[in-house]
């Protein structure tokens, strides 16, 4: 028996020292999906909630839904919004960028809910400057993986969806209440939710850096879907980064300066259309995907 012949058999008596490291998985293999009821709820703009009943984690929550006729004008949290839809507790606030439809009443609902806020240095000055205790506050950049209570958070680093707009940052020394163009981007993330046995990939603006989404293998990925026609084959890219999740929900959709109500869904012709064809979009190179375009405020089970 040749050399060669007996290296298969080194190789199983050795697999450590065998198995070249190219092989290992980027990220780690999700933990079993468990029988624990998980819920996941759209917000309205770029929000999302998802709980079991016992904890809770949001991304972008935003419920005032500022009609901005002057972006010069000062801008506040309307309270009494806050109040009916916003869960009493909270684990942790994920703001994907400060834009305000992102981040005006994250600050409010941190104080009100005991939620960790989790952002971007411009998110932080934000929250700082609003009253949040520095205990409650985590700077991510990217990159970082962390708990907030049974729930395991991968930043990604992203980018804006294509408006035109400067990537100022919003500096520390700031004073609120702000005016809405004072809500600068300041840096855009993702972020990768692992809990209960399932992995959810947010996405709250419409880019994104490819390199940072390969190997992540979501089975839910949540996906802006307003201004995507600004960036080449943007649905087929995303589903092949993806590994092609089971379950993709649109995001970042409707007509956010309307108030929560019947008339939430109302979002024109052009924005209907849009919506409309992103699930063809999705089918054209991952036909298993289940596209769902949610309902304000209705839980969906996961």
């Amino acid at each position: 028996m040749s050399l060669r012949s007996l290296l298969p058999l080194a190789c199983a008596l050795a697999l450590a020292a065998c198995t070249p490291s190219a092989t290992a998985p980027s990220t780690p293999a999700p933990p079993p999906r468990s029988d624990a009821q998980v819920s996941l709820t759209y917000l309205g703009v770029a929000g999302w909630q998802v709980t079991n009943g016992a904890h809770t984690l949001l991304f972008d929550p935003y419920f005032s839904r500022v009609d901005v006729d002057n972006d010069s004008a000062t801008i506040l949290p309307n309270e009494a919004l806050i109040t009916r839809h916003a869960p009493a507790h909270a684990d942790g606030i994920l703001v994907g960028h400060s834009h305000y439809d992102h981040l005006l009443d994250v600050p409010t609902i941190a104080k009100r809910t005991g939620a960790t806020v989790v952002g971007t240095e411009s998110t932080m000055n934000v929250a700082r400057a609003a009253g949040v205790e520095p205990s409650h506050l985590r700077l991510a950049r990217g990159g970082e993986t962390f708990d907030i209570g049974p729930f395991n958070v991968r930043a990604i680093r992203a980018l804006h969806s294509l408006t035109g707009q400067p990537d100022a940052p919003i500096p520390a020394n700031i004073t609120m209440p702000m005016a809405a163009s004072a809500y600068n981007e300041g840096g855009t993330l993702q972020f990768l939710v692992r809990f209960e046995g399932r992995t959810i990939l947010f996405i709250g603006t419409a880019n994104f850096v490819e390199s940072e989404l390969e190997g992540l293998r979501p089975d839910i990925a949540i996906i802006a879907v307003g201004l995507r026609d600004k960036i080449p084959d943007y649905s087929c890219r995303l589903m092949r980064a993806l590994g092609k999740p089971r379950l993709v929900f649109t995001n970042h959709f409707d007509a956010h300066w309307k108030p929560l109500g019947p008339e939430q869904m109302s979002i024109g012709d052009k924005g209907q259309k849009s919506l409309d064809t992103f699930p063809d979009e999705v089918h054209a190179c991952a036909p298993e995907t289940k596209v769902v375009v949610p309902v304000h405020l209705q839980p969906m089970s996961i």
